[in-house]
Formats: structure tokens, sequence, C-alpha cells
């Protein structure tokens, strides 16, 4: 538009007109020209403040969504757990009691039996919950009906709870019931998410938007319902929805855009020229925005889709996190990996551990359990805590494996694991091993690698028996190296062509233990392995006594014990204290 008005403005004075004339046109085609890009720049500023807008409320949106989920996989974590211990009491207290009280997720909380004529409570937690009993009686067996939880309205002219009710329809025994209350202010404290920062909203719990559906906001109740430009988004909310309402409090594209065209208006003819290049730089940054904009949506429907497999993850990662590095002990080098198997997301139960027991003593635990999912990841988190106390008070390797043997059972936790434990005399350079169904680990010297002869015995979880152990001497330069089943399985091979794979690769590392790890690693793991890796190297600094020949033939790989298959995953057992698994 400003090209072709300055085309135009010349082509008048080419034809003869006198300075007045000309003056007039100048002036008008300066008028016509600022009027046309302040209008243009109000309307483009409007659009992208519409279009942020949708934008950051499907942002809101999403982390209301996340935050559902969120509310629901306690409840269904601890339905499961009823529904597998035939509703025991005590491990309903454990799952859902430290989540109901003032102040926390729940504010009450109850196990109802369904199995016969009418609802029976079982037990509860909390304080009293606020919806009336038939009500709470009909939402139960609405749950027990419906294909996912489902969500009831607590207060008469406004809501001050919202009442879930979660049951399994293929079992209906059980029935979890959970309500959560409403901030006085009626701010969640998901609300307070960078998300929300710019937006003043309401959400109504169901289809409408009425005040008595009126759940959380930020504004007062008088500006209700928001009005102006707005965005509304639906929430899937169990049975039935969420209702987000949205408008902006503040330009959400910066002050700029907003006071643009009336900076325009009163620049006039003097800025027509600056009025292109901002107007061109506007629509540089709308388009930019609209990117940014797509950008956003692509990456929070990406997150919602990974969500819905990982949502379950998070929780096993806060009781199963590996040591980000290991202890720093003069004279012994310490180096370990983990790296996940490719198959699919679920956590598996690989683990090692280093402890410094005092000053003359370094335990390690290298260890597998069965199966893969939140449960196995759980049973071995429990396990590492465990056998890090025991291992600190001062028990030797037999007798920690002996002592946790006890506290895992295959037929109720649905898990076996195997470990090897190690204790490292820092002095003497002896290593006490004690082996629980574990692959037996490596002693690498000068080209050549040989098992420990270990005296095997039962993985945890299947029979308690005494483990026996074995005594080792680590001489200066020789690496000791435990590793788990996933280094050497692979999907039709025998494990002792994977173990003999290993024994040909581990070379004695001329320099760094990391960089050696490093390099065996990826040369076994190469085609991917399925299963998750541990491995732990240990190698006091020096040189060995004994040379070991190079072209000797390793010994025979003794044949693993067999193990028997992993149980499907039981649900997942809350915390209760480090020594129970």
């Amino acid at each position: 538009m400003t090209e072709s008005a300055r085309d135009r403005a010349p082509a008048a004075r080419v034809g003869g007109a006198g300075p007045v004339r000309v003056a007039i046109v100048v002036a008008l085609v300066g008028a016509v020209i600022t009027f046309a890009v302040s209008w243009s720049a109000w309307l483009t500023d409007r659009q992208n403040e519409r279009n942020l807008l949708r934008v950051q409320t499907a942002q809101a949106a999403s982390v209301i969504t996340s935050t559902i989920l969120g509310i629901k996989d306690p409840l269904a974590a601890a339905l499961q757990i009823e529904q597998a211990t035939g509703g025991d009491v005590a491990q309903f207290a454990r799952s859902l009691g430290p989540l109901t009280g003032p102040g926390r997720t729940f504010a009450a909380s109850a196990l109802y039996d369904v199995t016969e004529s009418a609802p029976r409570v079982v037990t509860s937690s909390g304080s009293a919950p606020e919806l009336a009993p038939g009500s709470t009686l009909d939402l139960v067996r609405r749950a027990v009906r419906a294909e996912t939880f489902v969500v009831n309205g607590v207060g008469v002219d406004q809501i001050t709870r919202v009442a879930y009710a979660i049951a399994d329809r293929a079992d209906p025994r059980f029935v979890v019931y959970a309500e959560r209350a409403i901030p006085p202010n009626r701010v969640a404290t998901i609300e307070t998410d960078p998300a929300f920062e710019n937006l003043a909203f309401a959400t109504y719990l169901g289809p409408g938007v009425g005040p008595e559906r009126l759940a959380t906001t930020n504004v007062p109740p008088d500006r209700l319902p928001l009005g102006g430009d707005t965005a509304q988004e639906t929430i899937p909310f169990g049975d039935t929805t969420l209702t987000l309402v949205a408008s902006a409090r503040v330009p959400l594209g910066g002050p700029i855009g907003g006071r643009l065209p009336y900076v325009l208006l009163a620049g006039g003819g003097l800025i027509t020229a600056a009025a292109t290049a901002v107007a061109a730089r506007f629509v540089r940054r709308r388009r930019d925005a609209e990117r940014d904009a797509q950008t956003i949506s692509g990456l929070f429907a990406e997150v919602d889709a990974l969500y819905a497999e990982q949502r379950t993850i998070a929780e096993a990662l806060q009781h199963a996190l590996l040591p980000r590095t290991n202890p720093d002990v003069p004279g012994l080098q310490i180096a370990s990996r983990y790296v996940a198997g490719a198959r699919g997301i679920d956590i598996g139960g690989d683990w090692y551990s280093v402890v410094v027991v005092d000053d003359r003593h370094v335990a390690f635990v290298v260890g597998d359990v069965s199966g893969r999912g939140i449960s196995a990841a759980t049973v071995m988190a429990r396990l590492r805590f465990t056998m890090r106390a025991y291992l600190l008070e001062g028990h030797s390797p037999a007798v920690v494996l002996g002592m946790c043997a006890t506290q895992l059972d295959i037929v109720e936790d649905g898990h076996f694991a195997t470990v090897l434990v190690g204790l490292v005399d820092l002095e003497t350079h002896g290593v006490v091993l004690a082996n629980a169904g574990h692959l037996e680990p490596l002693l690498i010297s000068e080209g050549r690698a040989r098992p420990v002869a270990t005296d095997v015995g039962l993985p945890l979880g299947i029979v308690p028996g005494p483990y026996t152990p074995t005594e080792c001497t680590l001489e200066p330069g020789t690496v000791l190296l435990a590793f788990t089943d996933g280094l050497v399985e692979r999907r039709g091979e025998s494990i002792d062509d994977g173990l003999q794979r290993l024994q040909r690769s581990a070379t004695l590392p001329p320099g760094d233990l990391d960089a050696y790890l490093t390099d065996l690693v990826g040369r076994l793991t190469m085609d991917g392995s399925e299963d998750d890796v541990a491995i732990l190297a240990l190698r006091f600094e020096g040189t060995p006594a004994l040379d070991l020949d190079p072209d000797a033939v390793p010994e025979a790989v003794p044949e693993p014990a067999a193990l028997p298959a992993a149980e499907p995953a039981a649900p997942p057992v809350p915390d209760a204290d480090v020594t129970r698994v």
C-alpha cells in the first residue's frame, strides 16, 4: 500500500500540479497511508492477541489435564492395591493416608465394599465427607458402572469440594472415594503455574459456565463471567468435563502492538516511511508468533501423548533414582554405567550402588529385579536402600542377602531379584562376594577376562536361605567388572554366547576406567539391548603383581542358575519404611 502511494505522489507532481494541490495530495495520501497502516496494525494486533490467547489457554488446559492425571493416578493405584489385597485396611492407609488431610491432595478418602446389596464403608481417612450420604452412595454406584473415574461437585450455592470415585468395572468389588477441597480464594496451586500468569480465568465443573458450577478463578466474583475477548477449552474430567474460560490480563504480544496504532496516528505524515518498516516488522513478528504458537501447540500435543504413557514413571523415579556420582575413594577407581533398554518406555529393575562403609571398607551392589514397570522399579528402589542401610550397619555381604531374602516373596510381590554384593578391603585388596542368583563378575587383567567362581545362591524372593561368601584378591591394575544380564543377553542366542562375547571384548583398559566402560558398553550394545544394562567396574591404582598370559584360553563360563519367569507385575507398594520391600 505504501509503495503504490509513493508511486502515485510523484505522478501527480509530474502532471504539473501546483504547490497547493501537491501539498493537498501529499497530505491526503499521507493521511490515507497513516490511517490505513494504523487500522491494519490495530486489526493485526487484535487478531494476534486472539491467537495468542487461544494458544495460552490451550497451554493452561494442558497443565490442568496433567494435573487431573496426578489426581486420578493415586486413586487408581490405591484401587489396584485393594483389589489385589482383598480390601486390606492397612494398605489403604499406607497408599492414601499420606495424601489425605488438611493442606494435602485430598481432604477425605474412603474405601467402599460394593459386593453386597448396599455399598459399605470399609475404612476412611481425613475429614468427614461433605457430600450427602445418599449422593455419596449414588456416586459410588456410578463408579461401578463407569468406564473411568466419576466426578461430582459438592456444595449448594457454590462448589466447595470435588468428589471422586473409581472402580474396576471388570471386577467391581471395591470403590475408592475421595474429596478434594476447593481453596477458599478459589485459586488452586496448579493455577499459579506460569501458563496462567497473564490470564484472567475461571474453571467450571461440567459443560456450563454458570456460577453454581464455578470451581476456581483468579478474579473477583463480580467480574464473572469474563468479558471482552475470551477463549474457551473443554477438558475431559473423568465422566464429565472441566470448562476453562480465559481472557488476557495484559497484551500477550507485548505493549508495542497495542500502542502502535496510536503512535502511527500521532506521527501522521512525518512517520509514513517509518510506519512501513514498523508494519513490516510487526507482520514478521506476527508470523514468528504464529510459528511459535504452532510449535508450542505441537509440543504440547506431544507432551499430552507422552504423558499418557509416562505418567506412572515419575512416581517410580522418585524412589528409584540411581546415584549420579560414585564416591571418591583414594587409591580405588570406580566407574559405572546405566543404559536404558530399547523395549518400550517401562522402567526396569536394574541398579548398582557403591557405599563407603568406613575408612577401610567399600561395599558395592549390582542387582536386577525381574519384570518391568513401576512395581519392578519400586522393588528395586526398596532393595537398594535396604541393602545400603544394612551395609552401613556393618553386615557382611552374605548376611545382607540373607536378611533381604526374607523381605521379598515372588508370590506376594510378583518379582524376584538377582543380586551380587561385594565388600572391598582397601588395605589388603581382598574382596568378599555373596551371590543371589546373579551373573558372576569378571576379573580382567592383561587381555584376559575370567569369571570369579562364586557360590551362587537362590535369587531373592524364591526361597529364603543362607548365602555362602566367596573371597578373592583384586590385584593393583586388575579390573573387577560386575554387570546385569542386559549386557550379554540377546534374543535368539544362549547367555553363554553373550558371556563369551563379553570376555572377548573385555580387555585391560590402558587408561581411564570411564572411557573403558564407554567403549565396552558401546561395542556390546550397538545392536540395541532390549533389557536395561547396569555395569560397575572397580580397579586399584598401580601395576598388577602378576602378568597373565594373554594367549591363554579364557576359562569356561559356568552356566548361571536357572531363574524362574517373572510373574505379572504387582501393583505399586506404597512407601512404608526402608527395611520392608
